[in-house]
C-alpha cells in the first residue's frame, strides 16, 4: 500500500494549524497521521492537533529542510509501517522551512517505497501578503504550491481579495486558489487536490513575474511516448536539475487509460498512476519552476515527446 503524503506549508503566522485542525476534525481519527515541525524546544501546534488524531509526531529540534531531515524521514517510515496503516499522512512544516526538505525525504530509502507526494498546500495570510512577499522564503513556498489557501480572507473586501489573488497567481503558477475565513468553508483535502487539473497551466503574464523564479508551462494535446519522455526527463531535466525547484504535472501516456501524476523537486521526480481519463480528452501538462530555465528548449523537447499518430498500413 502506497500512502499519500500532503505537505502543508506557509510563512510564519499564516494559519496553517487552524486549517489542518479543521480538516482533521472532519476525518476519522485513525485514518490520518500527522507530523508537525516547529522551531523551538516546546511544540505548541502538536498539542492543539493531538485531540484530532491518534498518530502524531513532533519534530521540534529544527526545520525539516535542513538538520532534522533524517528525523523526518524516520518519522515518515515509522508512521507508514504502523498497522493498520494510515490512509494519509499530513506534514505541517515550520513557517521558517521550505517544503523542499519534505519532498526530498519522501524520495529516499524506505520512504520512497511506501509513500508518495500527494500535493503541497501553501497557506498565506491574505491581510499580510505584502509583508510575506518581502521574504524570499514565502515566495519559494508559493512556488511549490499545488493549492494556495488565502487565510483571514474575512479581513478584506472582495475587490482587495481579487487584487491579492491576481498577485499570488503570478508567484504560484498552476495552483488552485482558495479563500478561507470565519465565514468561508474550505473544501476537503481530497476536493482541493482533485481540482489541480483545472489550473495546471501558467498564464503568459505569470511566466516571468518574479525575477528569482522561472515558470515554464508545457502542454501536448494528446498522449506522450513513454520512452521518449523518460529520455527527455533524464537528459533535458537532468542537465538543469540543480536549477529546478519543482516539477508537477498530469500526463497522458500512449497505451495507458489512466492519468500519470508527476511530482518532484530537483532531481527527485516521482511518477504515479492516477484516475482514468474516462470521457475527458487526454492532455499532457507539465509545470517546471526553477532558476534560469531555457523556456524554448524545454518546450521543444517536451513537444518532441508526443506519441506519433497510429499508422494505417491498410492502404
Amino acid at each position: 500500500m502506497i500512502i499519500p503524503v500532503t505537505v502543508v506549508t506557509g510563512f510564519l503566522g499564516a494559519g496553517k494549524s487552524t486549517l489542518v485542525e479543521g480538516w482533521l476534525s472532519a476525518l476519522p481519527r485513525d485514518e490520518t497521521a500527522v507530523i508537525v515541525n516547529e522551531r523551538g524546544d516546546v511544540g505548541i501546534d502538536g498539542e492543539l492537533l493531538a485531540s484530532h488524531v491518534s498518530r502524531l509526531r513532533e519534530i521540534t529540534a529544527g526545520c525539516v529542510c535542513c538538520e532534522t531531515q533524517a528525523e523526518l524521514a524516520s518519522a515518515l517510515v515509522e508512521l507508514s509501517g504502523l498497522s493498520p496503516a494510515p490512509r494519509r499522512i499530513l506534514v505541517e512544516t515550520s513557517g521558517a522551512a521550505s517544503p523542499a526538505g519534505v519532498i526530498r525525504a519522501l524520495t529516499r530509502g524506505k520512504a520512497r517505497e511506501r509513500l508518495r507526494l500527494d500535493g503541497v498546500i501553501t497557506v498565506i495570510d491574505a491581510s499580510r501578503v505584502e509583508r510575506a512577499l518581502s521574504f524570499d522564503l514565502a515566495v519559494e513556498q508559493l512556488g511549490f504550491a499545488d493549492v494556495v489557501v488565502m487565510s483571514h480572507a474575512d479581513r478584506a473586501d472582495e475587490a482587495a481579495l481579487d487584487a491579492t489573488e491576481a498577485r499570488l497567481v503570478r508567484h504560484a503558477p498552476g495552483a488552485v486558489m482558495v479563500r478561507a475565513g470565519r465565514d468561508r468553508t474550505v473544501p476537503s483535502l481530497d476536493a482541493l487536490l482533485e481540482r489541480r487539473e483545472e489550473v495546471l497551466r501558467i498564464l503568459p503574464e505569470a511566466a516571468g513575474a518574479h525575477a528569482a523564479i522561472d515558470a515554464v508551462s508545457l502542454v501536448v494535446d494528446g498522449p506522450l511516448d513513454e520512452e521518449r519522455f523518460a529520455d527527455w526527463v533524464e537528459e533535458a531535466l537532468g542537465a538543469v536539475e540543480a536549477r529546478v525547484l519543482r516539477v508537477k504535472g498530469i500526463l497522458a501516456m500512449e497505451g495507458l487509460d489512466a492519468r500519470v501524476i508527476v511530482q518532484g523537486v530537483g532531481e527527485a521526480i516521482e511518477v504515479t498512476v492516477g484516475a482514468p481519463w474516462g470521457d475527458t480528452a487526454p492532455t499532457s501538462r507539465l509545470v517546471i519552476l526553477g532558476l534560469g530555465l531555457e523556456h524554448e528548449a524545454l518546450e521543444a523537447g517536451f513537444a518532441a515527446c508526443a506519441a506519433l499518430p497510429a499508422r494505417n498500413d491498410a492502404g
